[in-house]
Parts: C-alpha cells; sequence; structure tokens
C-alpha cells in the first residue's frame, strides 16, 4: 500500500467511514460526475477556455480520495496499478504510436 492510500485508511478508520467496493465504485462515479460538471461550469459549457480554480480542485481531491478508497476497499497498491498501466500504453505507444485500447485484437 503506498503512503498515500495509507493515509486514506487510516482517515477512513478513524472516521468510520469504510463501505464496500460497490458502494466506493458508485461514490467514484458520482464523484466523477460532479467533477465533470465543474468543467462544465467553469467553462461556460465550453464556450470559454477553462481555467483551474478552487472549486476544480476540491471536486478531483474528492475523485482522488474516492479512488485511493477504492482501491484500499479492493486491496490494490494504487502505484503497482498505474506503474502497470503506463507500461501498457508505453507498449501501445511503440506498437501503433497511440495509447488507446480501440481496435485491438
Amino acid at each position: 500500500m503506498s503512503n498515500i492510500q495509507e493515509i486514506v485508511s487510516k482517515f477512513n478508520e478513524e472516521h468510520e467511514l469504510q463501505m464496500d467496493a460497490h458502494a466506493r465504485l458508485l461514490d467514484l462515479q458520482t464523484e466523477l460526475g460532479e467533477l465533470a460538471k465543474e468543467y462544465l461550469q467553469s467553462s461556460n459549457y465550453g464556450r470559454s477556455r477553462f481555467i483551474n480554480n478552487p472549486r476544480w480542485e476540491e471536486e478531483l481531491g474528492d475523485l482522488c480520495y474516492s479512488l485511493l478508497s477504492l482501491a484500499n476497499e479492493t486491496n490494490v497498491n494504487i502505484e503497482d496499478a498505474l506503474n502497470t498501466a503506463l507500461e501498457k500504453y508505453i507498449k501501445r505507444i511503440k506498437r501503433k504510436q497511440d495509447p488507446g485500447s480501440q481496435h485491438e485484437i
């Protein structure tokens, strides 16, 4: 478990915020929606350039907390998972000059 995951784990224990993985996954989705809403509002629904603001950072922090809590709940080391993803993207970029998974067999 990464240091940041330990901080989140202790916080959840201290404040009795443990919940099962299903609830954590739904919470993560909710936080992503709130982040998207903030982006849309901050950019006047795409009519103006997005500029970082305190509300954006708050929502991004909420999303990060939810992701780390889900990783903890499912016993995933987030740093290991990230490193695995980056290695996968590097292989895709080398193979097809694109990190996306579309059209993979």
